[in-house]
């Protein structure tokens, strides 16, 4: 029987950067992933026609750049295993119906001039907006990476200044309460609003000011960027770093229990049976409603209701997967290939009705389909084929149909898929069968086939509003990674800083730490 001093459940990104940290102050540590591959939903494969590296969730990072494992290369991740960012000239480029764009640069003079020849005074409210919340981001970017403080201490936090007040403020807000607030111009309205969305919520239900003040300022301070090589490489890295110092990563190890004894995690069981003793931890990179009570039933009936009461984010997603002879050629202008994401977006309220869509569970009709465009290998060609891209579009859709519920998807996949491709049609000049050598289509029902961890087809794992972030995250019994068993941790997306590519397993190892008495501090510096 296999002994360790700390198991891990689910080598997704996260729990592989809590591992690699373990293994970093001296422990014994391994790993245990159900699928053959590693990463989770960061990960890279050949999903369409051989040579076409695809991301098959998480394609652009960047909160992950603003963590001390990436920023201060705590585990020498760049310097040793060769991780290398790639930043496009921007965030995203936005093509309207009459072929003019929006783009947002990461030069900030750009885009102000870019909104300006729509509205003067949107280009003033937004550079002022970018300057007013550039603080507020700091603090709280600062927050993500550690143990979240108490709920009520970030709140007297921001409670310090005019710019966290007016935060607070926006808290209890919508998104488009603000959008109507600073904004005059259609265009602009439409592209704050689409912005907004990037978390997974909808930008008229209260509580979403707070995103968009907040990803204003982001793509100023951080740059969207791409991994070269693929998102996965990060998780790769990872395991790499595990495996040269001594721990193990094992692929194909599905766990289908955690043992308890007198109240302590003491090992975990696989579905073919073998057992493997965790001496000091075990640790369940999952949403807690597969642990709760699937894997653990020593928990109170109080406890599981409560995880039951978990929100998922109230939309998931249609990605289509492509490999092209060329490039998308926007019919808006070349440099809408310049910033690392481009969307095609409808009018104004053509935009807001994609939402009402998706809060009534239909899928979209087809004048409400502007998916999300990436093209990676336009800013990093060793992911295709000489000459050859890869794209991503990822549409919006609800995973519980009105209609049949998530199975339905099998049905209407294809007929789903061909909206994407047809709305593509309207704003690109090249995006016909001769430019396309192979598809491939991810339904909502598809991610959790293939990564149950993705709950309900939640891509950035419960729903990412307030009563759900921070010390919150996703509730308040399980804000700070610990459970009522002794020596069972979670982390994950499900948990703080929240869902995408950050690396938030920083956050969590910490608590490990402190609970095992190893100084943090003493680990990084060594």
């Amino acid at each position: 029987m296999p002994h360790h001093d700390v198991v891990v459940i689910g080598a997704g990104h996260n729990g592989l950067t809590l591992a690699a940290y373990l293994i970093k102050a001296g422990l014994d540590v391994c790993v245990l992933e159900r699928q053959d591959f590693i990463g989770g939903a960061c990960a890279t494969r050949e999903i369409t026609a051989p040579g076409f590296r695809h991301d098959p969730c998480g394609t652009v990072h960047a909160y992950v750049q603003a963590n001390p494992l990436i920023k201060h290369d705590e585990l020498g991740l760049r310097s040793k295993y060769g991780l290398e960012y790639i930043a496009p000239q921007g965030s995203f480029a936005n093509a309207f119906p009459d072929d003019c764009s929006m783009i947002f640069y990461s030069d900030l003079d750009k885009t102000c001039q870019s909104i300006a020849q729509f509205s003067d005074k949107d280009a003033d409210a937004y550079r002022g907006l970018v300057l007013k919340f550039m603080p507020v981001l700091d603090m709280l970017m600062g927050n993500m990476f550690r143990p979240p403080p108490p709920y009520g201490v970030l709140m007297s936090q921001l409670d310090q200044s005019p710019e966290g007040q007016e935060i607070l403020r926006h808290m209890g807000m919508s998104a488009w309460d603000i959008i109507e607030q600073y904004f005059e111009h259609e265009k602009t309205k439409t592209a704050m609003l689409k912005l907004v969305s990037e978390p997974i919520c909808m930008p008229e239900d209260k509580g979403t000011g707070f995103f968009l003040t907040m990803l204003i300022p982001f793509s100023y301070r951080l740059p969207y960027a791409f991994l070269k090589g693929g998102s996965g490489m990060l998780s790769e890295a990872l395991a790499s770093y595990i495996r040269d110092n001594g721990g193990e990563v094992r692929t194909g190890s599905e766990v289908k229990k955690i043992t308890v004894e007198g109240g302590q995690a003491k090992s975990v069981v696989l579905t073919d049976g073998e057992e493997i003793v965790a001496r000091r931890a075990v640790v369940a990179n999952l949403d807690p409603r597969l642990v709760f009570p699937k894997m653990v039933l020593e928990v109170s009936e109080e406890l599981v209701a409560k995880v039951n009461t978990i929100h998922d984010a109230p939309y998931s997603g249609l990605l289509l997967h492509l490999a092209l002879n060329e490039a998308p050629k926007w019919k808006a202008g070349e440099e809408m290939n310049l910033p690392a994401c481009q969307e095609p977006l409808s009018d104004l309220e053509h935009t807001r009705r994609e939402f009402d869509e998706l809060r009534y569970a239909r899928p979209l009709a087809q004048e409400h389909v502007c998916p999300l465009v990436v093209c990676p290998t336009l800013h990093d060609p060793s992911r295709a084929p000489e000459g050859k891209h890869c794209l991503y579009l990822f549409q919006y859709q609800p995973y519980f149909l009105k209609d049949g519920g998530p199975e339905r998807w099998d049905e209407i996949r294809e007929q789903e898929a061909e909206k994407i491709l047809h709305c593509m049609r309207q704003y690109c000049t090249n995006m016909g069968s001769e430019n396309i050598i192979d598809m491939a289509i991810e339904t909502p029902m598809d991610f959790v086939r293939w990564n149950p961890n993705l709950v309900n087809g939640s891509l950035v794992g419960p729903t990412m509003t307030m009563y759900q972030l921070f010390a919150h995250r996703p509730i308040p019994e399980l804000g700070k990674y610990r459970t009522p068993v002794q020596g069972l941790y979670l982390c994950g997306h499900a948990f703080h800083p929240g869902g995408g590519v950050s690396g938030g397993g920083r956050a969590a190892v910490q608590i490990l730490m402190e609970d095992m008495g190893i100084d943090f501090e003493d680990v990084i510096t060594k």
